[in-house]
This record gives structure tokens, sequence and C-alpha cells, in this order.
């Protein structure tokens, strides 16, 4: 699930508040071919995310200079597959080459491999990675600062976490740490809004984001770091202004009968200084 920031001017309507190169995606939408066998669902879903986010889309498309990889370039794989997305004439694309080139990447590993099915989250991060390596192989992937590197620059959030007493003042050492996704259990949601309920609290759409911010953290807890007898919880926060910031909601079994009540619980709207701590930067994330 991809959370984008997009720029709405009061009282606007989309047509007029929508510019060039802005979050919010205008591009016309195309299936993926999915053959018996293929088993490229998990594949799919990712570059069709990745597709819909126009400022992504927008500044892959600008970008030539990369290391190239010949079969397992990812980059080019991905150029090309968003090229058909664009001229293309068919209603739906194979994605094969995509397919082929994570296959190729991943083969050491035995990862993404042809025919088999694989994690569409875990695909989903791992094409961000290799196109940061295409882009800046040089650059540790876990604190890139670099402009060249569109990965980085539009999904990374940069973050640390910590403990603070409010009893003794004592905290623990800060935790730098960057991620792409940001998890959340669609059960622990679930309970977050049943505990709510509980209180008579009335769901408002604005409370979505605490919602996440306390299923993310229950149960979380850890010692205070002078052992005063404190249970803490940790704390992230969030130390950049990423421009696209994507939750992805965890299902605990692949059975699961939550699928209603997180759909009906969902907002189109995100207060992501709701979700972390101490972020200034900006404040709402559309749908």
């Amino acid at each position: 699930m991809a959370w984008v920031k997009f720029l709405r001017k009061p009282g606007g309507s989309l047509g007029r508040a929508y510019q060039p190169g802005s979050t919010l995606s205008l591009a016309p939408t195309k299936g993926l071919l999915n053959e018996p066998g293929q088993n490229s669902c998990f594949l799919n879903s990712a570059v069709q995310v990745l597709w819909q986010l126009d400022i992504f889309r927008r500044s892959l498309r600008v970008l030539t200079g990369h290391v190239c990889q010949g079969e397992a370039c990812i980059f080019c794989a991905l150029k090309t597959m968003f090229a058909q997305f664009q001229h293309s004439r068919e209603k739906a694309l194979p994605s094969d080459n995509v397919r082929h080139a994570l296959a190729e990447s991943f083969r050491d590993a035995q990862r993404f491999q042809l025919g088999l099915m694989d994690d569409a989250a875990e695909c989903f991060e791992n094409i961000l990675e290799r196109i940061h390596f295409h882009l800046v192989p040089s650059r540790d992937a876990d604190m890139c600062t670099s402009r060249s590197c569109i990965a980085h620059q539009k999904f990374a959030m940069t973050l640390y976490e910590q403990c603070v007493c409010r009893s003794c003042g004592a905290s623990s050492d800060p935790l730098p740490f960057t991620e792409f996704v940001r998890y959340i259990s669609t059960t622990a949601l679930c309970n977050e809004v049943e505990r709510m309920l509980e209180r008579h609290e009335r769901f408002r759409p604005e409370m979505f984001a605490e919602l996440l911010q306390a299923a993310n953290t229950a149960g979380d807890y850890r010692k205070c770091p002078s052992n005063c007898g404190q249970k803490l919880k940790i704390r992230r926060v969030l130390m950049n202004c990423p421009e696209i910031v994507t939750i992805g909601l965890v299902w605990d079994s692949e059975h699961s009968d939550l699928t209603e009540d997180v759909v009906r619980n969902l907002a189109t709207h995100l207060y992501l200084p709701g979700v972390v701590y101490l972020c200034s930067f900006f404040s709402l994330l559309f749908l």
C-alpha cells in the first residue's frame, strides 16, 4: 500500500490541483499478464505500484546513466516495462523482462526464481535496492543520501529509535536505520480499533495514523536504560522528508478473516506525525 504526498489547493478540484511532477498518478492503467505456471502475481503487483507513482515514474524516465548488469539489469528491464505501459495499445502486457532480470539478479540467493511464487512486499523492496545498486553502487544502501538515487530520494525513511524514561530521565543511545516500507500487522491494527471502540471513541479518519503507530509498537516494551524499573515503549523518530511513504499491511496467516475489517478501517489520508515522532516536515499524505 503506497501513501503518497499530494498538495491540493484549498477548495480546488483534482484537475486544477494536479501539477506535472506531483506524486499523484494520472497514468493510463494496463494490466500485467500472469499465465498459468508463471506465478508472477507478486512481481506484477510491485511493478504496478511503482508505475502508478507519478513522481517515481517521471524520475526513472529521465535517468539514463547507470551500472548495467546485462540480463540481470532490473533498471533496464523496468524502464522497458514502463515504456510499454506508456506506448503499447495492448490492455495487458507481459512482465517477462522484469521477471527474468529479477531471477537472474537473485540466482545465487535462489529468490524470485522463474515459475516460483514469492513475497510481493519483499519483491518491492528488493527492486528498490537493486535500483540503488545500479545508480550509486559505491554508496552504502543503509544511509544513502545521493541525489541521483531515486530509490532513496523518493522512498527511504531515515529514522532512529530510542528509549526515553520519563521517570528518571535516562535515555538509550539512538539507533539509526533506513526503511523503504513501514510494516503493520493487520491483527494488531484491528485489535487497536477494538480497544478504541471499547473506550467508546468514534473512529475518525484522522485517527488512522495513531492506530497505525499503536499497532506498530504494540507489546514492544524495553527496560529503562538506567534500570530504574520502568518499562518503556520505543520511539521511532523520522529525520528526513521522504516524498513517498509506503505502509505494508502484514497478514498473520494465509487465510485471515480480517480483510473486511481492515478495508473498513482504512483512511484515504495519513497524518504522518501520528505514525512517527517529531516529524515536522509535512503533515498530510493522501492515498
